[in-house]
């Protein structure tokens, strides 16, 4: 196989678990994306994907026409199936899917590079020589916060250290994320660093920001908190430093965050939201981020925020730093912290930007040239 290749001449394998906006998750949206803004730079992409679990997979025509019908986009959809209870079933599941991918592949020798989302490449590691594997988060190796989820990240890390010894190259966000890739055995050189990224579709213009700030120079600060609600996400680290501020906040969550008695503050509940213009809407009536989560990735909601002109006050865990400034960054699970920064921030909230490097045709760009690197 001739792996010195020009970008236009690369043909991609590429396997998702799952786009969005047909499968909710952080990891969805990147495949979406990641594939949207790739397909001019290269000669094909076979894209594998898979439905909600247990449903349907959506139609190519469905896929193309959400990535702008690029016609060198090959959709393969194939069900994601996991009617397990017993403990590891997911596994076992998406070991099942990216065996069902390798078959649907239809011989390697068709495709320059394989990129896989989380252990969709399990069933092609050492039969293809480049098959590069994106973790994002790498959860499995952070630290877990109960019994059961320690239990769970031991019961997987294994078939994830598997990904890292066997994959031609992984991909890092950045960060401590970088870190637990070598503590783990990676060789610097195998890492191809690549941050997450919004479309530039979101990012506003130095003019609007001016007008959104004045707009919002008098009001009240809104804060605004963006998830699912699981542990891991820290709605108990923001509860208790709410219950320790003397002054009232004014606070809007986003997801399936549970309502409680929130005492002398103002707590406004969305919903979930799927639709972005609802989402952006929503962060442009408020002023300032929370993310005060136990771990992460590199969070696309921050950059979503930075992107309308809001700060975000975040814990200092995975990639986060490599996007918020080290003075809004907090200590995970310090309550005292982010009480403070609260408190701080009712006055005078600071105001930061995206930067380019997170522009999702970088991204794009970023990936496919260390996909042809020898």
């Amino acid at each position: 196989m001739n792996t010195k290749k020009e970008p236009g001449e690369l043909r991609l394998l590429f396997l998702s678990d799952g786009l969005a906006p047909f499968v909710t998750g952080g990891m969805q949206q990147h495949s979406t994306l990641l594939v949207k803004y790739m397909a001019p730079l290269v000669q094909h992409i076979t894209l594998m994907h898979c439905g909600p679990t247990n449903s349907p997979a959506p139609s190519a025509n469905e896929v193309l026409n959400e990535i702008g019908n690029p016609p060198n986009v090959q959709v393969v959809g194939i069900p994601f199936v996991d009617r397990g209870t017993f403990p590891g079933h997911y596994l076992r599941a998406s070991r099942r899917l990216s065996r069902a991918y390798f078959h649907a592949a239809d011989g390697l020798s068709n495709y320059d590079a394989v990129y896989a989302q989380g252990l969709m490449g399990n069933a092609f590691l050492r039969k293809h020589p480049k098959v590069m594997v994106n973790l994002h988060g790498l959860e499995m190796f952070q630290e877990g916060f109960s019994l059961q989820e320690k239990f769970a990240k031991v019961l997987i890390r294994s078939s994830f250290q598997n990904q890292i010894r066997n994959a031609w190259r992984l991909v890092s966000l950045g960060g401590k994320l970088t870190d637990i890739l070598i503590a783990n055995g990676v060789a610097e050189d195998s890492i191809a660093i690549i941050p997450n990224g919004i479309e530039s579709k979101w990012i506003l213009s130095e003019e609007e920001l001016i007008a959104r700030t004045e707009r919002r120079r008098d009001e009240r600060i809104r804060f605004v908190m963006v998830g699912r609600n699981e542990f891991r996400k820290g709605l108990h680290v923001l509860r208790a430093a709410m219950s320790d501020l003397i002054d009232a906040i004014e606070l809007h969550m986003i997801g399936d965050w549970p309502k409680w008695d929130s005492g002398i503050h103002k707590v406004v509940h969305h919903g979930v939201i799927r639709d972005k213009m609802v989402l952006m809407a929503i962060l442009d009536d408020c002023d300032v981020l929370l993310v005060p989560s136990l771990s992460e990735g590199m969070p696309t909601v921050i950059l979503e925020a930075a992107a309308r002109g809001l700060p975000s006050i975040a814990a200092d865990v995975g990639a986060v730093a490599e996007i918020v400034p080290r003075m809004n960054l907090i200590d995970a699970e310090n309550v005292g912290e982010l009480t403070a920064r609260l408190s701080s921030t009712l006055n005078e909230p600071d105001f930061i930007r995206i930067g380019k490097l997170f522009d999702f045709r970088q991204v794009a760009n970023r990936t496919v040239h260390e996909m042809i690197a020898q």
